[in-house]
């Protein structure tokens, strides 16, 4: 068997961007089909879901691939259009194919551009001069096809997907050797198979009921891929859900007449998740009542059916815009890391948990130094892609570490009972990884890039401190770097 090697790749994949930039790398490129493909068919950037998984994946991106530059855009693109843009573009002008596809991966995973807006996309099209092409049926329908193979493909639904001259299939971002080999159609030696993007999400719902209508619900949700949880009892579904994220909660009101769950579970939680209590026979009394005690709402399963599916989404779509809303109130805008408050706050509650088990807290305040200098030279757009850039490094570290925006150019990191001969270690690892990007403060001294400063605070928690003390010593740290010039890290103990 001889055909023409491709992939399966999407482009709001982290890994397929990866993929795309090493087979450039390769000088393999141009030899191999790129089939688009929608691995996030429902995808938007406005659910913060997405935006969870993409922060995971682009994590493990990081791990996979340190050699290839690419920032996290915080969100995610749907690409039914763009695809159909692309694969336009492709038979209008096959030439300059590549270079646009190769300009739209770039805007989005270096430029973090949102590259499903039509005026983004647009002034793309203008700038490669690919503005006039034809959408054909048989480009269209090419695209179906792709999508058909790989969805009933043996791939597990992952990108990206590689295929060689033989047939063969190898699925991920493997080494720069392994896809040298398995394009010449030889034996792979080391084969990665844990890279590649399986981003698929189902929505979570917690359900108690046993009657007709439970099983109704049930069947329609099943179909539209909800996962459904069911529970024995109220008590077990408070306490399920005062655990775990939901995008709905169901409750039979035979099973809960009085709508003890709601009460409780208002009183005990701040979610947004629906509380949604269905029967098959509502009165307006009932209703009232339901909604009286802060039932988000109430169906009539009898004669609700065919709009069942359509009020759960609509409930589903609210829950997660008021996540966005609650998000920018904790979350700084840029980065996507916790803004100053809420920082302080975790904080707060993991000095009280070290005090409770008396084990070393650290905090590590990172200062960018001369970003103002930089701002000025290169402009605040500029300057956010630096902090962008430095905030992908921070993100990149050690899974129970948690960060956050102090201030314009400050980060905070919070450190849990890590040995304190380690501290001054992994501060360098983070300030030659931050090296390593090269956002350069001069463009003629390629030498001459953007550090950061650190100060370290670290004690043995306890209740002769408070937290707001070790973050003031861990500033006391900081400012003794400045003593010292640039890309310093010092270390203080809190007594």
């Amino acid at each position: 068997m001889n055909q023409k090697p491709f992939v399966y790749a999407d482009i709001n994949c982290p890994f397929c961007f990866v993929l795309h930039e090493r087979l450039k790398k390769l000088n393999l490129i141009n030899e191999i089909e790129w089939r688009l493909v929608e691995h996030t068919p429902s995808a938007s950037v406005q659910e913060l879901k997405y935006i969870d998984i993409l922060n995971a994946e682009f994590k493990a991106v990081l791990d996979k691939a340190p050699d290839i530059e690419i920032h996290n855009p915080k969100f995610m693109v749907n690409t039914s259009m763009l695809n159909e843009t692309l694969n336009a573009v492709s038979g209008s002008f096959p030439e300059s194919a590549f270079i646009f596809r190769d300009a739209i991966y770039r805007a989005l995973w270096i430029e973090s551009l949102d590259v499903s807006d039509p005026s983004i996309l647009d002034a793309l099209l203008v700038k490669y001069g690919v503005e006039e092409f034809e959408f054909s049926e048989q480009k269209q329908a090419e695209l179906k096809l792709w999508q058909t193979e790989w969805e009933n493909g043996e791939f597990g639904r992952k990108v990206p997907v590689l295929s060689n001259g033989a047939g063969h299939f190898i699925t991920g971002v493997q080494s720069e050797d392994a896809l040298v080999s398995f394009f010449r159609n030889e034996t792979v030696q080391h084969l990665d198979q844990y890279s590649a993007c399986n981003l698929k999400f189902n929505e979570k719902v917690f359900m108690i009921g046993n009657s007709l209508s439970s099983q109704v619900i049930s069947g329609y949700l099943s179909h539209a891929e909800y996962d459904i949880y069911k529970l024995d009892s109220q008590s077990e579904l408070l306490n399920k859900a005062l655990k775990q994220s939901s995008a709905l909660i169901l409750v039979e009101h035979s099973a809960d007449p009085d709508f003890e769950f709601c009460k409780q579970f208002r009183a005990m939680s701040q979610s947004t998740t629906p509380i949604i209590y269905y029967s098959d026979k509502l009165t307006d009394q009932t209703e009232a009542q339901g909604f009286a005690l802060g039932v988000s709402d109430m169906l009539d399963v009898s004669r609700q059916k065919d709009s069942l599916l359509g009020r759960l989404s609509m409930h589903v779509r609210t829950k997660h815009q008021l996540d966005i809303i609650s998000g920018y109130a904790t979350h700084d805008a840029l980065t996507g890391f916790y803004n100053r408050r809420e920082i302080e706050q975790v904080l707060e509650r993991s000095w009280q948990t070290a005090c409770r088990y008396s084990t070393e807290l650290t905090v590590f305040l990172i200062d960018v130094d001369d970003l103002k200098k930089y701002n000025l030279k290169f402009g605040y757009a500029a300057g956010d892609e630096a902090l962008m850039s430095i905030a992908n490094v921070l993100s990149a570290g050690r899974s129970e570490d948690i960060v956050g925006r102090f201030s314009g150019e400050e980060f905070v990191m919070i450190l849990h009972n890590t040995p304190e001969k380690e501290l001054l270690k992994i501060a360098k690892r983070i300030q030659n990884n931050i090296l390593s990007r090269k956002i350069c403060y001069n463009k003629d001294e390629s030498n001459d890039f953007v550090t950061v400063s650190i100060g370290i605070a670290t004690t043995s928690a306890n209740k002769a401190h408070n937290y707001t003390d070790l973050l003031a010593l861990a500033d006391t740290a900081l400012n003794e770097t400045k003593t010292l010039g640039r890309n310093q890290a010092i270390k203080l103990r809190l007594a």
